[in-house]
């Protein structure tokens, strides 16, 4: 009797187990009132207008790489519940694609609103990374869509206009709430794009050498150029060419500095600091932020902030 017993609470701590193991990898189901979007710029932005009235969730976490970015069978269910995903588009985002064919997903891109650049229209790249990507981010470095388009602060404001009206249109009740947020939000980015101006100016350096070709809207607006170790895409690697150019490119210029984002972890950053003795400084891409940071409480508009101080530093403004 006493074995029989044994055996039965067993076979019930096995079954508890098995469905508490159900349950936690079980992806969780996303409720109404709910809006995803893709990279850390449109949910600080979409995050920033809804406030507390709506959910705002992001398929890249903190910490992710944004460019290599692949939806898992996971993050398909947990969308199939939102209401909305807000993408930049699959020209900047050429993932988003199997969304669009997989799912019934009402779906908000923004990339015919912004305003576009190609890779070399703000100054003249080396492309001499080895790039092992697919088509379309082979694409993006050799003359494509500079894909940070968040680094142009009208476009920021544009995105604000266009996510702030497509949630109205959504969420009408909550359409106060909404355009009080958004108006305040564009007016940070207003008064952001002003610090910029007049802390941008009369710099004495006009080249600052950064770990990710990011830069392009804000070389374009600003008049200063980046010489990048890799590519426009953060995993892309250098050959050893590249590096002898940019080593003569630092002694020829008298740099100082390397910039690189502290969630980017670049060998050939830390080897070219270290031979070269610059000072390595963080720059934030801010297409992820770390988690790290996210604790800290830093946001998309401090970390502009900061790396306006960080840009003052390389180009030695007064």
């Amino acid at each position: 009797m006493k074995k029989a017993l044994g055996l039965i609470i067993i076979v019930l701590i096995i079954l508890l187990a098995l469905l508490s193991y159900q349950k936690s990898t079980q992806p969780s189901k996303i409720g109404s009132d709910t809006v995803v979007t893709t990279i850390y710029p449109l949910y600080f932005i979409t995050k920033s207008i809804a406030g507390d009235a709506i959910q705002v969730k992001r398929l890249i976490k903190p910490g992710s790489e944004i460019h290599s970015f692949s939806p898992t069978p996971a993050d398909m269910v947990e969308l199939n519940g939102a209401d909305l995903l807000i993408t930049l588009g699959k020209d900047l985002e050429p993932w988003v694609g199997k969304l669009a064919t997989a799912t019934n997903l009402n779906m908000l891109s923004l990339e015919d609103d912004l305003k576009l650049i190609r890779n070399g229209e703000e100054h003249h790249h080396d492309h001499a990374e080895h790039d092992h990507g697919s088509h379309a981010k082979e694409s993006h470095s050799k003359g494509g869509i500079n894909p940070h388009v968040w680094l142009d602060f009208d476009n920021d404001i544009k995105m604000i206009e266009v996510i702030n009206r497509q949630l109205c249109e959504l969420y009408p009740d909550q359409s106060a709430l909404f355009e009080k947020n958004a108006k305040a939000l564009a007016g940070a980015f207003e008064k952001l794009e002003r610090a910029y101006s007049d802390g941008l100016k009369e710099c004495k350096q006009h080249t600052l050498l950064v770990g990710h070709d990011a830069f392009g809207y804000l070389e374009k607006r600003y008049g200063f150029e980046t010489k990048s170790i890799m590519g426009v895409f953060a995993h892309s690697r250098p050959d050893a060419a590249k590096i002898a150019k940019l080593s003569k490119m630092i002694k020829a210029k008298e740099l100082r500095y390397l910039f690189a984002d502290p969630i980017e972890s670049s060998k050939s950053a830390f080897q070219l600091a270290r031979d070269m003795h610059l000072k390595l400084e963080p720059l934030h891409t801010l297409g992820n932020i770390s988690l790290k940071d996210e604790q800290r409480g830093e946001d998309m508009m401090t970390l502009l902030y900061f790396d306006l101080k960080q840009f003052r530093k390389g180009l030695e403004c007064p």
